[in-house]
Parts: structure tokens; C-alpha cells; sequence
């Protein structure tokens, strides 16, 4: 009799305590939530149109010439004939008759400015220095950038083969042919390349 009490009342604690663990979870998952529906969204902006006028030529402008028109040297006047030479006794004769006049400043500054050859076209010889020939256009482009940072006038220009393109790094043009070349001896001691001074040809 006593066993059968004693087994009832480890049973009663026991049922008391699971109820004592999971009647508060129970009853808390029977709780309602209050769910806020209030909108996060904001609102719509206040934008107003703004119409833009078409662009209008202003008056009194001439147009840009032809591309082709642009940057071509004016011609250059003939030289006259050379007169022909006075003999020694008429030139005694005529330095004794004529006044001596003092040369102008305006005969000295034209006589000084330097006559620049030219070519069969008309134009002056200039030259450019070949910095190298490259297969790729990235390295082509990248030597270019750094030519130019330096302040050099470098340029790219692709010259295509029978079966690959090669990319040719240029500096110039110059007039000075020494320039030229005094700029290709630094290059070659500074970049360890064999460039070249060669013609320019637009």
C-alpha cells in the first residue's frame, strides 16, 4: 500500500513539473501580436518639369572651314632674279652721285627672319621620332600616355601586315632635324630601344 502511494506521488511531481516547463510556452503562443501595417514607404517626391530650349546659332559667327582648308602654310612668294652684276667703275660712279641713306629697322628685321625650305608640295621638310613598333595596341597606347606625360607630342598609328597589325609609337612632328635627334639619343639611353628619325608624312 505504501509502494503504490509512493509511486503516485513521484508521478503527481513529475506531472507537475512538465506542467510547471511547458504550460508557460503554451499559453504564451496563444498570445495575439498587434501587427503594425503602417506603410515604411515615403512618400512621392515633388518634382517639376523643366523644358530646355533648342540650341540657337548666335549671329555674326562664319562657320568652321573644310577640315582639308585647315592648317595649310600660305605660299611662299618666288624669289626675284638676281640682278646682274655692275661693273667696279659704274658702281665708283654711282656711290659718288647717290646719297648715302641709313637702313631702316623694318630691312634688318626682314632680312634676319630665316627662309624655311621646301619640299615638292610646298611644304617644309618635318621629322618624327619612331619610339618603337609594338604587336599590341594596349602597350602602344600605354607608351603613348607615358610619352605624353613627359610633354612629348606622341601618337599611335596602326600599320597593318600581311598577317598581324603593328602599332607604331611616334613623337613629332619637328622642323629641327637636330631636335629630333637629340630627342631620339635620350630616349634610346632612357628606354633601351633603337628608335628611329625618319620623314614625316601625314
Amino acid at each position: 500500500m505504501r509502494e503504490s502511494v509512493k509511486h503516485r506521488l513521484i508521478g503527481a511531481a513529475v506531472l507537475v513539473a512538465v506542467a510547471v516547463l511547458f504550460l508557460p510556452s503554451f499559453f504564451k503562443d496563444r498570445q495575439q501580436y498587434q501587427v503594425d501595417t503602417s506603410s515604411q514607404i515615403p512618400g512621392r517626391p515633388s518634382i517639376t518639369a523643366v523644358d530646355f530650349n533648342e540650341p540657337k546659332q548666335p549671329e555674326g559667327i562664319e562657320p568652321a572651314p573644310a577640315p582639308e582648308t585647315m592648317f595649310v602654310p600660305a605660299e611662299v612668294e618666288p624669289e626675284p632674279a638676281a640682278a646682274a652684276p655692275i661693273p667696279p667703275a659704274e658702281q665708283a660712279v654711282a656711290a659718288s652721285s647717290s646719297p648715302v641713306r641709313p637702313i631702316s629697322s623694318g630691312a634688318a628685321t626682314s632680312a634676319a627672319v630665316p627662309v624655311i625650305p621646301l619640299n615638292s608640295q610646298g611644304l617644309p621638310d618635318t621629322w618624327v621620332i619612331q619610339v618603337a613598333s609594338l604587336s599590341g595596341q594596349d602597350a602602344a597606347n600605354k607608351l603613348r600616355d607615358q610619352l605624353q606625360a613627359e610633354g612629348h607630342k606622341a601618337y599611335v598609328r596602326a600599320v597593318p601586315g600581311s598577317n598581324t597589325t603593328s602599332y607604331r609609337v611616334f613623337i613629332g612632328p619637328k622642323q629641327d632635324k637636330a631636335q629630333a635627334i637629340a630627342i631620339k639619343t635620350q630616349l634610346d639611353k632612357r628606354l633601351k630601344v633603337n628608335s628611329l628619325v625618319l620623314p614625316f608624312k601625314p
